[in-house]
């Protein structure tokens, strides 16, 4: 009984590798589609979710375009793992562009720039100030339009393009609000 045991939980273990590993191939295929309906078949079919996936969940949603998805998920993994996770900075580097595109998909409506998230998480920074991922340090961002491309100042950041940590994340979160001036 034992060993057969033993045998199940090896074998289940290994199934989990290679679904992991499997995800991972469809993602840098661009087989985002099929990468999800393997991921939500998971998720349901699973009674517990393991940190590697939530984050391939979170990953996968990005580029599904489905960026509100893409930022629970990786929160869920940072939750989860924190910065000690094997995926956590690049958790964060997505984060930061899921994040950036909902930004800028509300940009024509500045009241609404933020959006409501449900994770809590707080990622110590190395240093007291991160680089503004909206706009890449420059203090400027630039608007395309159909007719030309607008030029703003930066409303989130400082005039030489850094946030404070607490400012960055507000940013993970979704809840980082435009300053006034």
């Amino acid at each position: 009984m034992k060993k057969l045991l033993i045998f199940f939980l090896i074998f289940t273990t290994i199934c989990n590798a290679q679904n992991i590993k499997y995800i991972e191939e469809l993602i840098l295929d661009r087989e985002y589609e099929e990468a999800d309906s393997i991921l939500k078949k998971i998720i349901l079919d699973e009674n517990k979710i393991n940190s590697e996936i939530t984050f391939l969940f979170g990953k996968n949603s990005y580029f599904l375009k489905q960026y509100n998805q893409s930022v629970n998920w990786l929160n869920k993994y940072l939750e989860l793992k924190g910065e000690a996770g094997i995926f956590s900075d690049e958790t964060i580097k997505f984060l930061e562009l899921s994040n950036t595109k909902l930004l800028l998909e509300s940009e024509r409506d500045l009241e609404n720039v933020y959006i409501e998230l449900f994770s809590y998480n707080y990622v110590s920074c190395r240093e007291d100030r991160k680089i503004c991922p909206i706009c890449d340090g420059s203090s400027v961002m630039i608007i395309e339009t159909e007719v030309q491309k607008i030029y703003k100042t930066c409303p989130f950041s400082d005039n030489k393009g850094y946030l404070t940590c607490d400012e960055y994340n507000l940013f993970l979160r979704g809840e980082l609000k435009p300053k006034l001036n």
